[in-house]
């Protein structure tokens, strides 16, 4: 038993104590506002588990408004470009129509990203949308492509002028949340007193039914691991009562699939009595995921790579290459450069070598190595042929 009094109290409980089940180490870029690393606690009072991480709220906010992934149209979710993420948007949306029977109510998505979710909304009936998202990019994508009320900010930095919103919408956030509690208060000063929230959350305890590659659902974002039943005591302890709630699965890309969970809650004026004993089966599956990760991890085209002293450029500076970069021989590796499609990272640095755009790869013959095992045969395509390119590709 490696028991550790956390540096991030239980978000589910508060309990300032738990034990690591494992941790998880990141080589980032340079200036990059999140951890290089934290450990996963199953907390002792309630068996939740999340990442013991010291970096702040503050940090958080900071991260998703000047470096938000969610902005790239062509590879981010949330905006429905994709076939899969619209799929994953349409279903999201007529599941939450069903407990919205009036097309007058006023609804609010927070970390809307490029609106793909509100724009189904609004092709649904719904006239009374609003979006709000830390990225001003994000924000004003949304406003101009769906003509939708849109605001920058986030649940620590509400505007002023939001007002007050019968439903309330957080797809795919609450993961990513440090401070959750004081966000669940914050809520419900805009949330009308009979308002309603819609949580959806990727689920931890399948985390091994859907895997995907080792250690894929641990980066530098997703810090709370949630469970159907956890995410129902995290809403029933800030005052709600639960209304609908389900597990879903949507294809993430082609072949991979992602679990999720979801629960549809109205907000009471009077608190519910809980029962926070000791459960301990959303720890016991994800401990079975990362045994099952240590199995499976290989790392042999990265070892011959080092061994062959051959020069490289890295394709991708995400959670795949940041892991592999603090868990695997790569940082040994004879690197001249990383490519990376976010052009926020361009002309930056990661382990003191240049992060470069995808066109700057004509110039270059070194092999080219693809970490990501999600969008691989995607990044494949795109060397082969948009680019031209006739450098030798490896996979990691």
């Amino acid at each position: 038993m490696n028991q550790k009094k956390s540096l991030r109290n239980c978000p589910i409980c508060q309990e300032e104590n738990g034990e690591i089940i494992h941790t998880q180490n990141f080589v980032l870029p340079e200036g990059h506002p999140l951890s290089n690393g934290y450990d996963i606690l199953c907390c002792d009072r309630c068996g939740f588990v999340y990442a013991d991480t010291t970096v702040s709220q503050k940090d958080y906010d900071i991260f998703y408004t000047k470096l938000s992934k969610y902005e790239d149209k062509k590879t981010a979710t949330g905006g429905g470009e994709s076939p899969y993420d619209a799929a994953r948007i349409q279903k999201t949306a007529e599941c939450i129509a069903e407990f919205l029977p009036d097309k007058s109510v006023r609804i609010l998505d927070i970390g809307c990203a490029n609106g793909g979710l509100l724009g189904y909304l609004k092709k649904l009936g719904y006239n009374n949308l609003c979006g709000l998202d830390p990225s001003p990019i994000c924000a004003e994508t949304t406003k101009q492509k769906y003509d939708i009320e849109t605001y920058t900010g986030s649940m620590f930095e509400l505007p002023h002028s939001l007002g007050v919103f019968d439903v309330i919408i957080l797809s795919h956030v609450l993961e990513h949340i440090q401070d959750v509690s004081t966000a669940l208060t914050n809520l419900k000063d805009i949330l009308d007193k009979n308002g309603i929230l819609y949580a959806e959350v990727p689920d931890a305890k399948r985390y091994l039914n859907f895997y995907v590659s080792p250690f894929h659902y641990f980066d530098t974002e997703h810090i709370n691991h949630f469970s159907l039943k956890f995410l129902e005591k995290l809403l029933m302890l800030a005052n709600f009562t639960i209304i609908g709630r389900g597990e879903k699965e949507f294809e993430l890309h082609s072949g991979t699939i992602y679990p999720a969970i979801w629960v549809m809650a109205r907000l009471l004026n009077r608190k519910i009595p809980l029962n926070l004993d000791l459960d301990s089966e959303l720890c016991n599956n994800i401990i079975k995921y990362l045994k099952h990760s240590e199995e499976y991890l290989d790392t042999q085209a990265i070892d011959e790579l080092v061994l062959n002293c051959e020069k490289i450029i890295v394709w991708g500076i995400g959670s795949s290459t940041m892991r592999l970069l603090a868990n695997s021989s790569l940082s040994q590796a004879n690197i001249i450069a990383f490519v990376d499609s976010n052009p926020k990272y361009w002309g930056e640095y990661l382990m003191d070598k240049p992060i470069i755009s995808p066109e700057e790869l004509k110039k270059k013959t070194e092999t080219i190595l693809i970490t990501s095992k999600i969008y691989g045969q995607e990044i494949l395509t795109q060397i082969i042929n948009e680019l031209n390119l006739k450098n030798k590709v490896v996979s990691a």
